[in-house]
């Protein structure tokens, strides 16, 4: 087991000592928030009488989030990590304190596209792998009805602590990783008629048009599909909800304002 793997089973407890690719020690101070089956604590921690906020990333993730860590580390209005344990690929952020959601006023700046109304971005793989949409995957349209795609699954870890599009690391970082994420795509979000506008969306000339077929094959009477309405960990309400959101060809899915006005949010 490697040691990112064991590293995420159990959240650390009150006290432990991480030492940080900076060789700063950083002592565990509180559990803020256990990550379940995904392994994405979160904790406050102190080191040299700071407090910080240490965090699990998603696994495979790591150089990229450099990356973009690096790239906007002198903007001052933009908190950045400060320190970080590549290998249990961990996190550190300075500890803010106060009411400061009120000066929140764009997340994910670098993942920001904005497609005008009714037009498609085509080309670009959006988003991370395990919150993905099925178009994103294939390099097909994409556009709001993308985000609503990824906002569903956002709000079932939210609500129910569960990433179901999460796939072993090995999986996940595998060069075909597509065959296992979208497999699970397919369970979830997909029905005849979904797949045949999906494949009518992306077109016979994308690669994933067979690739699409092939996956379909795979299930049957003794691998059967687990749609996303047999899912017994959602209420009701949500569970119609995430469905209409999650909808296999993006053309299919309810819009923003249309989730925005379903009775689960009222």
């Amino acid at each position: 087991m490697s040691t990112l793997t064991k590293s995420r089973q159990v959240p650390l407890t009150q006290g432990t000592s991480v030492k940080s690719d900076l060789e700063q020690p950083y002592r565990i101070e509180e559990l803020l928030n256990h990550g379940g089956k995904s392994g994405l604590h979160v904790y406050r921690a102190s080191a040299q009488g700071k407090q910080y906020i240490m965090k699990n990333i998603i696994p495979g993730d790591f150089q990229h989030q450099v990356n973009i860590q690096k790239q906007l580390s002198l903007c001052p209005n933009i908190r950045t990590a400060v320190d970080s344990v590549r290998e249990t690929e961990v996190f550190f952020y300075p500890f803010l304190d106060g009411d400061l959601l009120r000066f929140i006023q764009i997340s994910d700046l670098e993942d920001t596209v904005i497609v005008p109304p009714g037009k498609w971005l085509r080309g670009p793989l959006c988003g991370n792998a395990i919150w993905r949409s099925a178009e994103s995957w294939a390099r097909s349209r994409q556009n709001q009805a993308s985000d609503v795609f990824s906002f569903a699954l956002v709000m079932v870890y939210v609500m129910a602590n569960e990433i179901v599009l999460r796939v072993p690391d090995e999986q996940l970082n595998a060069e075909d990783s597509w065959r296992h994420v979208l497999r699970l795509h397919l369970s979830y979000f997909a029905d005849i008629e979904g797949v045949e506008r999906f494949l009518e969306h992306i077109g016979e000339q994308n690669p994933f048009f067979e690739r699409i077929l092939e996956l379909i094959n795979t299930f049957g009477p003794g691998n059967p599909r687990q749609p996303v309405e047999h899912w017994d960990f959602l209420e009701p309400e949500l569970k119609d909800l995430v469905a209409k959101m999650t909808y296999l060809d993006p053309r299919g899915r309810i819009t923003s304002k249309e989730a925005l006005e379903h009775p689960w949010f009222r």
